[in-house]
């Protein structure tokens, strides 16, 4: 888990994230009231909840009860604390550890860009949000892939890791890259939370295509998410390797638009797994 302790280190680079997310905000906050079931006197909790700006939204939108924030990233949690300033808790801890971080029932729990990536004990995570929701209750977690349904992104980032490893060996670095999910990837997330007492009512997936510039710019623009990647190696380097590699990969496999893939899961808790309601 260091690397999300580690993802934002002060308050300009909260800002960058916080900037970044405007468009995923806007774009998803509506899909996850509904899709979550969050209505009016709702109890939620967010985890990890960044930087609060999609709790903010729900909560402009819809008169929440109670919203619990938790995020192993201080910096989070004290950006969240400036934005939701009424019948919010707010913690500092690990996902995994959500059995015993709150002690009430949810009607809905939302994941958003963490559950493949920053969460570690995803047993652990899972098995505590189908204890703490309500009958009923709903959990919502999403994943970010690239190149489920096209050959081309596929190979492109085949190429492009290939090249961040064989550049960061040359700075005497081992890189540390993401494993982008693939479909075997998501099916074990079907299974493992049919395990832990949660049931897949429904999923949903969004597909949008970008150009090198955009895929180089997520991958550049907040600090910390290459920090894990290429570790030891300052923000100037790491810029330079990633630049470079994508550049030799569009070099040999040609320039054209990426598929990215966002594919939402959720799940509602099945009751006769607990024996409380």
């Amino acid at each position: 888990m260091t690397q999300l302790k580690e993802y934002v280190k002060n308050e300009k680079e909260v800002k960058i994230v916080s900037k970044v997310r405007a468009d995923y905000v806007k774009k998803y906050a509506n899909f996850l009231i509904e899709s979550g079931n969050i209505i009016d006197g709702a109890i939620v909790v967010d985890v990890p909840c960044g930087t609060g700006d999609m709790a903010k939204a729900i909560s402009e939108k819809i008169a929440v009860d109670k919203f619990a924030l938790i995020d192993l990233n201080k910096n989070m949690i004290d950006s969240a604390k400036k934005k939701i300033k009424n019948n919010a808790t707010f913690i500092v801890g690990d996902a995994g550890d959500i059995g015993t971080l709150i002690d009430f029932r949810a009607d809905t729990i939302i994941c958003l860009n963490g559950f493949h990536q920053y969460i570690s004990r995803q047993h652990g995570f899972l098995d505590g949000c189908g204890k703490h929701l309500k009958r009923k209750g709903r959990l919502i977690f999403d994943v970010s892939t690239r190149g489920l349904h096209d050959e081309y992104t596929k190979n492109l980032f085949h190429n492009w890791q290939w090249n961040v490893i064989a550049l960061s060996k040359e700075y005497g670095i081992k890189a540390q890259l993401p494993v982008w999910p693939d479909k075997d990837i998501l099916e074990k997330y079907r299974n493992m939370l049919s395990n832990n007492g949660l049931r897949v009512i429904a999923e949903k997936e969004f597909i949008s295509y970008k150009t090198t510039v955009e895929v180089l710019s997520d991958a550049i623009i907040i600090p910390g998410r290459s920090r894990p990647w290429i570790p030891g190696l300052g923000y100037g380097k790491r810029k330079e390797i990633l630049e470079k590699s994508m550049e030799n990969s569009i070099e040999k496999l040609g320039k054209h638009k990426i598929e990215h893939n966002r594919i939402f899961f959720i799940a509602e808790r099945i009751p006769d797994m607990y024996k409380t309601s």
